[in-house]
This record gives C-alpha cells, sequence and structure tokens, in this order.
C-alpha cells in the first residue's frame, strides 16, 4: 500500500525529494511513525520535513518550532540526507514523536517548547532528548528490519 498520499493531504509535509522518500518509507513500514503521523493529524500542528547535508555535528535529525499562526503551531523537522532510507525513516521516527510531544502539550512559542523539552528531557548545547524519542527510535529500527525481511513469497516443504 502507498502512504505518501495520506501524509500529504494533511500535517505531515515533506518538502524536498529525499525527505519524500523517507517519509514515505517510514509510513509504508512503520506502524509506529503511522500512529505518529495520526496523532499529528488530529493536532494543530504542522510538521515540514526536510533533509540537509549541514546538521551539526553529532545530530542525524532535529525538530524545530519555527511559529504560532493562524490557530496552527508549525515545525521543522530536518533529517540527515547522508543516512541510508532506514536510517533516514527511524530517525524520522525519533523527531515525530518530538513533534507530537510539542502537539500534545500547549507550548505554542520558542520558549514554552524549550520548558517543555527541559521538563521532559535532558538537554546540552540547546538541544533536547527525550526517553520517548529514543525508544521511538528503536522501535521503529526493529519494525523496518522484521517488516523489510519478511519474504514476499513463502515456499514450503
Amino acid at each position: 500500500m502507498h502512504y505518501l498520499l495520506i501524509a500529504l493531504l494533511f500535517s505531515t509535509r515533506p518538502v524536498d525529494p529525499i525527505a519524500l522518500e523517507t517519509l514515505d518509507h517510514a509510513l509504508a513500514y512503520s506502524p509506529i511513525v503511522r500512529s505518529l503521523v495520526g496523532t499529528l493529524e488530529a493536532s494543530n500542528v504542522i510538521v515540514h520535513i526536510q533533509s540537509s547535508r549541514r546538521l551539526p555535528a553529532g545530530l542525524s535529525g532535529t525538530t524545530r518550532f519555527v511559529v504560532s499562526r493562524g490557530g496552527r503551531r508549525y515545525l521543522r523537522i530536518t533529517i540527515s540526507c547522508d543516512l541510508s532510507k532506514a536510517a533516514r525513516a527511524a530517525i524520522l521516527g525519533h523527531e515525530l514523536q518530538h513533534a507530537v510531544e510539542v502537539a500534545t502539550s500547549t507550548a505554542d512559542d520558542v520558549n514554552s517548547v524549550r520548558r517543555l523539552f527541559e521538563e521532559r528531557g535532558e538537554g546540552s548545547d540547546g538541544y533536547f532528548e527525550t526517553r520517548a524519542a529514543i525508544e521511538v527510535e528503536r522501535q521503529v529500527r526493529r519494525e523496518l528490519v522484521l517488516l523489510q525481511a519478511e519474504p514476499v513469497v513463502k515456499f514450503h516443504h
């Protein structure tokens, strides 16, 4: 089944071909990612997903608050395009979890988002991490390995 159309119609929006491929792959192979996108669809958060070769050293993805306008909160997820498709999908799951953390809160500006992640996670150098996002990334990695390893045709002897 092709899941990309579902994502393009609502609040999770890839903005370049690599982001599009990453989201499509994640939606196709990860029930967790589909659930996170569903949660975002029911919220007032719009997420733009982009790929980049210019992330700070040691980071594979980031989620940033952009603005609140017209009753919507806008976030930007950036994923390293130097990763494999599966690794990008897992990092996307991680970052979508951060977006859900914002969506399920009242945070609606840079300072309130910062406070949210200071309370829920650990941070250094202006970057914050939550246990929930780390766990989602692990689970998505497992899903991708399991679902992609399933043979298309099974032979019985």
